[in-house]
């Protein structure tokens, strides 16, 4: 087909589409990365930290594909344009020109920022991941450190200190039925394990070990719940399944994908991709010495059905076994993040139901934590008599079984910012949680104080009934 002078070009068009498609692109990538780590950090420098090659590396091909759309939308728009121009003989000297005039022109400025984009891109990265860094030499340990012992450090929350704690998050304890080996939320997103080698109260632990594949990835894991005898590890990823889920690259682009879910999903009642980049809870199971590939829930024998194309994560057990709690965004709840239970009857795990509304609220309640004694259930939760953002609040159960409203832990533990993740020492002598406050490392830290000094510590026994229907009736004992 023979062309003219006035012809729009393909390299032409193919760049422009690109260029104006790589700034939205970054645009949407980088405000994504910032809102999905500032959301669980509660921190710029632990965002930042967060960086790594694996995400450099998705932002280049994500650009890469951009140029690819680029230049196949041009490749379709242009020849039918210039086909349909040149049998339209009443078309404007203004257009003519317009089309002549841009040739050159955009070529320059198109390239030009193509290019910047392409290049300054992941060095701002870098340079951001490099500054974070930097920062994070500047932190000292005194502010931290100072509340792990001295007069008076029993009766306010104390910091587990700077080898727990850094400028990054750390979060979610849970520890094997000797006390001794922790497991917790560490470097922002991954699962850590550290090993006490002295009295509670003296803060010895070992440095943490970033524990390897298949537990850890380049996605987020987190809430990691070990089995009192340390064999089998439940814990939250928004891991992708099946052939994705060796593509590292892939991470920035789940951030895309959660912040679209939050943003607009949620409220409509459905899920993006079939769930994808959304919290699934996972199991693994440690054969002599190996941690075995990790299962998501529902396609683990003899779990509770936990999982769906929805968010599900925060899940905890009873002391027995036969009650699960987790967090869900699924439709039929009162808010956003809603608890959730299922009881193990004859061997079979019931259908999820939602705790109601006595628990659930409006807003987002997560982390819903069983007391060994089955009476209390504490739970995160936002609510506007709490002392700050995020808060800990307590959930007691009578006698036929239902849960009561939610009570304040109290100023003990809820101060002015996040408070959030409860957890205990198995011999309940220590209550932990995670939180953004004056003395901290900057992020999430993990914290602790007295357990008997906190609102819903558990008594001495119970009993517990289960008829035919499955519901539990409990009786408790009035001592401590």
């Amino acid at each position: 087909m023979a062309t003219t002078q006035n012809d729009l070009s393909i390299k032409t068009i193919g760049l422009s589409v690109s260029a104006v498609l790589a700034v939205v692109y970054a645009l949407v990538m980088f405000a994504s990365l910032l809102l999905v780590g500032l959301g669980t950090t509660r921190s710029w420098q632990a965002t930042l930290l967060r960086i790594g090659w694996s995400t450099v590396a998705g932002f280049e091909i994500g650009l890469l594909g951009i140029v690819i759309i680029g230049f196949a939308v041009a490749g379709a728009f242009v020849p039918a344009y210039n086909f349909i121009r040149r049998r339209v003989p009443s078309r404007t000297k203004t257009m003519q020109r317009l089309s002549q005039s841009d040739r050159p022109s955009a070529r320059t400025w198109t390239f030009r920022l193509l290019a910047a984009v392409l290049v300054l891109l992941p060095l701002i990265l870098l340079v951001l991941r490099v500054l974070a860094s930097a920062m994070s030499f500047a932190v000292t340990t005194g502010a931290g450190d100072a509340n792990t012992q001295g007069p008076g450090a029993r009766m306010q929350p104390v910091n587990m200190g700077s080898v727990i704690n850094t400028a990054n998050r750390e979060a979610e304890p849970s520890f094997t039925a000797d006390g001794r080996t922790m497991y917790f939320n560490c470097n922002n997103a991954d699962i850590c394990v550290s090993y006490r080698t002295s009295a509670w109260e003296e803060g010895k632990w070992t440095p943490p070990e970033r524990l390897g594949a298949p537990i850890n990835t380049a996605f987020e894991e987190i809430e990691p719940v070990i089995s009192a005898a340390g064999d089998k590890l439940y814990f939250t990823s928004i891991r992708p399944r099946g052939r994705l889920k060796d593509l590292p690259f892939l991470s920035p682009f789940i951030n895309v994908l959660r912040v679209a879910y939050r943003l607009g999903a949620e409220e409509l009642g459905s899920s993006l991709l079939g769930g994808l980049g959304m919290a699934d809870v996972y199991v693994s199971y440690r054969v002599d010495g190996v941690w075995s590939e990790p299962r998501s829930l529902n396609e683990a024998t003899g779990e509770p059905p936990v999982n769906t194309s929805f968010e599900d994560h925060c899940l905890f057990f009873s002391a027995d076994g036969n009650e699960a709690f987790w967090t869900s965004t699924r439709p039929g709840g009162s808010g956003k993040d809603d608890i959730w239970t299922s009881r193990r009857v004859g061997g079979k795990w019931t259908e999820p139901e939602n705790l109601g509304p006595n628990v659930n609220g409006p807003g987002r309640e997560h982390t819903s934590i069983p007391t060994p004694d089955g009476r209390s259930l504490y739970v995160t939760a936002t609510r506007s008599e709490g002392f700050g953002e995020e808060d800990i609040y307590v959930t007691t159960r009578d006698a036929s079984g239902k849960w009561g409203p939610l009570v304040n832990a109290g100023a003990l533990v809820n101060g002015p910012g996040d408070d959030r993740c409860p957890a205990w020492t198995p011999d309940l002598k220590f209550f932990l949680f995670d939180s953004v406050r004056e003395g901290g490392f900057g992020a999430r830290d993990i914290w602790w104080v007295d357990f008997k000094d906190v609102a819903g510590y558990p008594l001495t026994s119970q009993t517990a009934v289960a008829p035919e229907d499955g519901k539990l009736l409990y009786v408790f004992s009035q001592s401590r």
